[in-house]
């Protein structure tokens, strides 16, 4: 059994020293004006605290071990309560690397692994060397190759009419050997031949990144800041407000003061004599542009800090991701594992001819956050990303079909009752509190509507190619969907009351992906009921097709054995 490396246990034990040695301080302070104790017992107490935190941080170092013997990851742990977990290598997804700036110091890296349905990563290695990482990463990804080495001379001579027939099976299929077939690389041309891949895993085994696929300069990564939108940027935005508003004005006094007789002198003046309605209305358009000026300074800040130096290369038959400014993330993504290729394009990213490809697979993606938004290139020029996603999987020329027009009218009538109530949230608001008579402003919704909702149906649609299922919808940030047929799990229709009474219907399509665990389904809005039905029964049918000749595969395989 293997130890992390001893340089995580100072870290580890030097944090619990500080953190006990503060609760104990605090707990001695406490103590001494609640109970009156003793003037030692604050240092006492701050010395006992760090000791019982650092030797059980200590003890935990000590206890927990893992081991990589053969298909299996064995991970020991536990100081009070023991516990011993045995993962197979064949359900894991995704091997996460991060570094902080003090595990890059000290040449560390927190090593993760993510399974397919898990509900949390399944196993955290903190901390290992370097060269264990490269050990690690590695070992993990010859055990696929083996894998699918295994499985294609198990099934190449003996069975190969029932490969052939499985392909037939498939045609829809290009490129689809099986569920163990990959996508590139060396392993792609023995698969291909029917011969086992075992020996070129071998000694390929300590090979390095592989090649690059893309990478971001300077002026791309800038160029991504400006017309990505983090979620977290408002949120920040939000909080700086309030100090936010008092530089502005600082800002305008400092300025009359210095023009004197200029613009901005009258400007505050005039805003000092004005009444309270409309410095409360030139207030409100400060913030609002202030919010947006800052939150985009937040996005930015964010997108560089988290995307600085991204990298993708392909080796094995697998993507590899780097990236990170402040933490260092790093990580694989095995092709053959792949659910689901998403391609995101936002209003600035269509204007300029960018889009975001994402892949997702079964592992579970709340680790270092890589994962869960699967990104694998953050900004690159649109027919690139697409060109990517059809070497990723398969698929021609997508060719949306609309949902029908009246599903249109039914996006403007929900516009409008959504208008129709902020407008009367806004005058009960004016009328009960503020009094300021501009209530009216939010009726100007009412212009956005008709817009918003053709819009709405313009973007929204889904295409039968011939190996996958691809699904759009999203105005502000359109998201277009890669389902390859045989990663389908389920297939189901909803209909809303509304949706019934002009018989539409949506159509989900489920794969094992984690964005389907956060309800990131792949879903055909909006479509005619009877085109719901037939495309339902269409995607099942090709889901059975494939389901059978797996099963006719292993039976076979087994018969042979």
């Amino acid at each position: 059994m293997n130890r992390l490396h001893p340089r995580s246990a100072v870290v580890r034990i030097a944090r619990a020293t500080l953190q006990g040695g503060f609760f104990g301080f605090f707990g001695g302070s406490l103590g001494s004006g609640m109970f009156a104790l003793p003037w030692f017992a604050v240092p006492a107490l701050a010395v006992l605290g760090a000791v019982v935190f650092s030797g059980y941080a200590l003890a935990r170092y000590l206890r927990f071990q893992y081991e990589l013997d053969g298909d299996t990851l064995t991970v020991e742990s536990g100081v009070f309560a023991r516990q011993s977990r045995q993962i197979p290598l064949g359900r894991v997804q995704n091997l996460d690397v991060e570094q902080n700036i003090l595990n890059r110091l000290l040449g560390l890296a927190i090593v993760r692994f993510e399974t397919a349905g898990g509900s949390a990563t399944e196993a955290t290695l903190d901390a290992v060397d370097e060269a264990e990482v490269k050990r690690l990463r590695n070992y993990v990804r010859t055990h696929d190759r083996d894998e699918a080495a295994e499985t294609a001379a198990a099934t190449s001579d003996a069975v190969s009419e029932t490969a052939t027939a499985g392909r037939s099976a498939h045609a829809d299929l290009p490129g689809v050997t099986g569920p163990t077939s990959t996508h590139t690389g060396d392993a792609q041309t023995a698969n291909d031949l029917g011969e086992p891949v075992s020996a070129s895993v071998t000694e390929e085994r300590d090979q390095p990144d592989g090649s690059l696929l893309f990478a971001f300069d300077q002026r791309e990564l800038l160029t991504y800041a400006l017309v990505s939108v983090r979620p977290a940027a408002p949120v920040l935005t939000l909080a700086s407000l309030p100090l936010g508003m008092d530089v502005v004005w600082a800002v305008l006094r400092f300025n009359a003061t210095l023009a004197g007789a200029s613009l901005s002198g009258p400007v505050v003046r005039w805003l000092a004599s004005s009444p309270e309605t409309t410095r409360l209305a030139v207030f409100a358009v400060l913030s609002v542009v202030q919010f947006f000026l800052l939150a985009l300074v937040v996005s930015v800040a964010l997108t560089v800090v988290e995307y600085y130096g991204f990298q993708l290369t392909q080796a094995d038959g697998d993507l590899r991701y780097e990236r990170g400014l402040l933490r260092r993330y790093s990580g694989n993504i095995p092709l053959e594992k792949v659910q689901t290729v998403t391609i995101r394009e936002n209003v600035l990213m269509r204007q300029f001819g960018y889009a975001t490809l994402a892949v997702e697979t079964a592992g579970y993606s709340g680790g270092n956050q890589q994962s869960s938004q699967g990104v694998a290139v953050p900004l690159a020029p649109r027919e690139e990303v697409y060109e990517l996603a059809r070497d990723i999987e398969p698929f021609g020329d997508l060719d949306f079909d609309r949902p029908p027009k009246r599903a249109r009218r039914r996006y403007l009538a929900r516009f409008s009752l959504a208008a129709a109530g902020l407008t009367a949230v806004a005058y009960a608001v004016d009328s009960l509190v503020l009094a300021t008579g501009y209530w009216w402003v939010a009726a100007l919704l009412f212009l956005t509507v008709a817009p918003a909702a053709h819009l709405r149906w313009r973007h929204r649609g889904f295409d039968l190619d011939e190996s996958v299922l691809a699904t759009r919808s999203g105005f502000w940030r359109r998201t277009t969907r890669i389902v390859p047929y045989y990663r389908l799990q389920t297939v189901f229709v909803t209909r809303s009351p509304f949706q019934r009474r002009r018989d539409l219907a949506t159509v989900g399509a489920d794969t094992a992906s984690s964005s389907s665990l956060l309800g990131g389904v792949a879903r055909v809005y909006d479509i005619d009921e009877g085109t719901a039905t037939e495309l339902r029964d269409t995607l099942r049918e090709r889901l059975t097709a494939h389901v059978a000749g797996l099963r006719t595969g292993d039976r076979a395989s087994d018969a042979d054995a």
